[in-house]
């Protein structure tokens, strides 16, 4: 993927939660550039929690969702890139956590606290670590057969967990992926198979979000480091061909 093709990937996926009224505040709209700091962090801490502050204070992400979640979309070559999303330990994936948390952003709005306690307030909320970090990275140069797949899933901490993908993914597919998943109250609402089955295929299929996503991923291609090994053991894939009838 080209720099020029991943910085437009990450403007789209930008607009969709603009769009969705779900975008807290934005730092870059194309690649990410290193930074040492975050990766000495990132590289070497088991504590999630930390990692996550870490990225936070150094504002090392694309944009920031409302839930104080982020993504980060670093970009090394048209052969090698990766996607990060790392969610609010405190909040992300509990209703009822982003509902306090909601609720104290409207105090501020209020002048009830000011931004030192909402601050303070925000950091007493139980970690409950709800979502796990997930991370996507394509590497063509890094690939060994079946050992380190050229597309692949890391989710969680572990860091040695490679779930291999029999595509590539665009920042816009991995963040709609992510959206679909863990937030779905923005998702069903905008997705036709939330109907009744028989309305289905009468809806509006442009503006279906699975739709968008699927067409996303189709854009996206193939992994070009990937077995046929591979190919027949588990993976993540999608746009299988259709079984003969």
């Amino acid at each position: 993927m080209t720099r020029d093709d991943f910085n437009a990937s990450i403007r789209a996926i930008h607009t969709f939660f603009e769009s969705e009224d779900f975008l807290e505040s934005t730092v870059y709209l194309v690649a990410l550039p290193r930074s040492e700091d975050f990766n000495k962090i990132s590289l070497t801490s088991q504590d999630y929690n930390f990692v996550y502050e870490t990225g936070l204070s150094l504002s090392h992400y694309n944009f920031i969702l409302k839930d104080l979640a982020y993504f980060q979309f670093s970009h090394s070559s048209e052969g090698e890139w990766a996607l990060a999303y790392y969610p609010n330990p405190r909040v992300s994936g509990s209703p009822d956590a982003f509902a306090e948390f909601n609720e104290l952003k409207d105090a501020v709005e209020r002048d009830e606290i000011d931004d030192e306690e909402f601050s303070s307030l925000v950091s007493s909320l139980q970690v409950g670590n709800y979502i796990p970090r997930v991370r996507f990275e394509y590497s063509e140069s890094q690939y060994r057969r079946v050992r380190h797949p050229g597309a692949h899933f890391h989710i969680g901490m572990s860091g040695e967990d490679r779930w291999a993908s029999s595509r590539k993914l665009s920042p816009r597919s991995f963040a709609m992926l992510i959206a679909k998943h863990y937030y779905p109250d923005l998702w069903w609402k905008n997705s036709r198979f939330s109907l009744a089955e028989e309305d289905q295929e009468l809806a509006n299929v442009e503006t279906c979000f699975d739709e968008k996503l699927l067409n996303s991923i189709r854009s996206d291609g193939v992994s070009l480091s990937f077995s046929e090994f591979e190919r027949q053991t588990f993976h993540f894939g999608a746009l299988q061909p259709t079984p003969a009838v």
